[in-house]
């Protein structure tokens, strides 16, 4: 029944907005197709959301690789248009066939330079279609591959970054940063397919991974393998393990960023080889199934041998084979190989010697090439440059390290600062042990009181910069993260901690609305009123200090007017303890126009007349909260409306109401003592 299983034959489809109908799934409908119409809907749905590219970012063209659900390639051409109405929309342009004809190489030679189709054929296209010429597409795609090839050594940074993540853990997808200014040696967006094809050129099928890709996208979260995005958002982890990767400057690479150099100076050798470097899919070819220890040592040992040509020798090689099926072996490889065990004998057990202490990072020829160390970093695990010395110690450990982490600086104690209990003093922590935290904050579960201990004594060790990564990290379960917040609201933290870094906790702690949902189950063990007095506490010492920071504002804007319209008892016990009545005594220096606000919200709840009896069938409006119901929890938990509302207006900053409060408590004074003495 499905039309595609003939080999060879190569099917397509263009989406695009055609009014308000067909599928309400993305909103797009298949207006042109070669095949049925029942199955260009069906790929329609698989799809999903890669027929859309929305935001700010979204004005690039893109090309997705992926698979549908039985198997065929779907390639994906996209391109930003408008639909009739005149708003943003896409147009999107699907090649369908089998894994042998639209293979990883010749997808990316695809996807290189423009595409294969103009976007006013894709804008214009409506009604049946023919099967897309075969020939042609291999013809594009082959003559674009030695282009490629030869731009390999541009794109060498980002390969050592990415490879080097692939070593470490297999199953990781790869996003990488696109920024609008390009740092040197870091792949602008035409290069991105060149990256993609190097990795692909360099793994193979050792990764034992389907390879999907999109050269450009807004967000990361997609299941696809390679990803390339301008900006990054927090990632739910939803579509298993990512390592974003970026540019910055770093020094000291590990391991697997040396062993990834050695990697890519092969391939640049031997660029027209087969995809999958021998080194893995020969020697190592169940490597992606170890343990990173275990792979590490393969890896070392495999590697200890200089089997890489000098950079910039060109040898002849077979031509350029990628079916998806794994590579076929190749002679000169083997002959190669021969010559690296003779080698390797003739060195005896120098091996590892010869790598720590004869292979350079050369850091000038690849990395510096305008004299100073260049901009490199992964998000997930620190890539060093530019080292001018060799290595000088053995291997390490693993460090499949997490974060990096600038020197700790030295402050003066604060003469007005309480004394403190003694503290061990934050350090940088080494690769190992940042992943060995990151691992532990993500195994930990309430009601470990051992585990708690053992973390939190580890997280007090750690500087504000590493336990800030760990917030922006989105993998933490929300116990980790609240004993992260314990830790960071430390007061002799809080006092010490650095205005930029004070800048990034408040913005980071307004985007997740300080951690506090009202009206969800909470945490185990927690009720309304302790989740209520931990989002106080945090408000009190992250936000409350800069409400009158510009950049705050919108999102300090958004947050109160929500909670100060909200009816549930949690979020007044939140409201109180945050603005009316601070534990610390401290009310925060709210901008006039957000104390209006909440005065007036305060009035609105105030006034409204409470339901005695619902009905169940008449929904609230969707911009009014909901009439106060018959309290559910103690009498001490829920906030009376009236006191907010009249300590908000003590709050005031007006002569005329506080002379009016005044006059008011006077009269009320002189009653009381009237009825009392006569």
């Amino acid at each position: 029944m499905n039309d595609f299983q003939d080999r060879g034959a190569v099917h397509q489809v263009v989406f695009r907005w055609d009014g308000n109908h067909g599928r309400q799934g993305t909103g797009m409908n298949a207006v042109a197709y070669s095949c049925e119409a029942e199955r260009a809907e069906e790929l329609g749905r698989e799809l999903g959301p890669l027929l859309w590219v929305s935001g700010a970012a979204a004005a690039r063209p893109s090309v997705v690789r992926t698979l549908s659900r039985d198997g065929d390639v779907l390639l994906v051409q996209r391109w930003p248009t408008t639909d009739r109405g005149g708003r943003p929309s896409t147009v999107s342009h699907v090649l369908i066939g089998d894994r042998g004809t639209l293979t990883v190489d010749r997808c990316l030679g695809l996807a290189y330079r423009g595409g294969w189709r103009k976007q006013e054929k894709a804008e214009q296209a409506s009604g049946p279609l023919s099967e897309f010429d075969r020939a042609d597409l291999e013809e594009l795609a082959w003559s674009r591959l030695p282009d490629m090839l030869e731009r390999l050594p541009e794109v060498e940074h980002a390969l050592i970054l990415a490879t080097a993540e692939l070593l470490r853990d297999p199953t990781q997808r790869v996003s990488l940063l696109l920024e609008e200014r390009t740092p040197r040696d870091w792949p602008t967006p035409d290069a991105v397919p060149v990256v993609y094809l190097g990795l692909f050129l360099i793994f193979g099928t050792w990764l034992r991974q389907t390879w999907t890709f999109a050269t450009y996208d807004t967000v990361d979260s997609h299941p696809l393998q390679l990803m390339s995005v301008p900006r990054w958002e927090p990632d739910a982890g939803g579509s298993g393990p990512l390592a974003r990767i970026m540019g910055r400057k770093e020094a000291n690479p590990r391991f697997e960023q040396k062993a990834a150099l050695q990697l890519v100076r092969h391939l640049l050798s031997h660029r027209e080889a087969p995809a999958g470097l021998p080194q893995l899919v020969k020697e190592l070819p169940d490597g992606a199934s170890l343990d990173w220890e275990r792979r590490r040592a393969r890896l070392k040992e495999i590697l200890s041998a200089d089997r890489t040509p000098p950079a910039g020798t060109r040898m002849p090689t077979p031509a350029l084979r990628a079916e998806e099926p794994g590579p076929a072996p190749a002679r000169d490889r083997d002959l190669q190989r021969d010559r690296d065990l003779q080698r390797t004998q003739d060195r005896g057990r120098d091996g590892d010697q010869a790598w720590d202490g004869d292979q350079h990072w050369h850091g000038n020829q690849h990395w510096d090439r305008g004299g100073e160390p260049t901009r490199a970093v992964i998000a997930s695990e620190p890539y060093r440059a530019s080292s001018p010395e060799p290595f000088a110690e053995p291997y390490p450990e693993p460090y499949p390290e997490p974060y990096v982490n600038p020197a700790p600086t030295l402050r003066p104690p604060n003469p007005n600062t309480p004394a403190q209990p003694l503290q061990p003093p934050a350090h940088s922590p080494n690769g190992h042990e940042a992943y060995t935290l990151r691992r532990n904050l993500c195994a930990y579960r309430r009601g470990d009181v051992m585990g708690q201990s053992v973390l939190l004594a580890e997280l007090r060790r750690q500087p504000d910069e590493l336990l800030l990564d760990e917030l922006c990290s989105g993998e933490l379960p929300p116990e980790s993260v609240e004993l992260v917040l314990d830790v960071l609201g430390e007061p002799h933290r809080v006092q010490a901690r650095p205005l930029d870094l004070q800048q990034e906790l408040c913005a980071e702690v307004l985007r997740n609305d300080l951690y506090f949902t009202p009206h969800g189950p909470g945490a185990e063990g927690r009720s309304g009123a302790d989740r209520a007095s931990r989002a106080a506490y945090l408000f009190s010492w992250a936000v409350a200090p800069h409400v009158r920071e510009e950049r705050h504002l919108p999102e300090l804007r958004s947050l109160l007017y929500r909670l100060s319209r909200d009816t549930h008892p949690t979020t007044g016990n939140w409201l109180r303890q945050s603005i009316i009545e601070p534990p610390n005594g401290q009310v925060p220096d709210l901008p006039p126009d957000l104390w209006s606000r909440l005065l007036g919200n305060a009035l609105l709840r105030a006034e409204r007349p409470p339901s005695t009896t619902p009905s169940p069938q008449a929904p609230p409006s969707p911009r009014t909260a909901p009439a106060p119901m018959a309290p559910s929890q103690p009498p001490d938990v829920t906030p009376d409306p009236i006191g907010i509302t009249t300590r908000l207006s003590d709050m005031i900053n007006k002569p005329s109401c506080f002379l009016g409060i005044l006059l008011v408590l006077g009269v009320v004074l002189v009653g009381l003592v009237l009825m009392l003495f006569l």
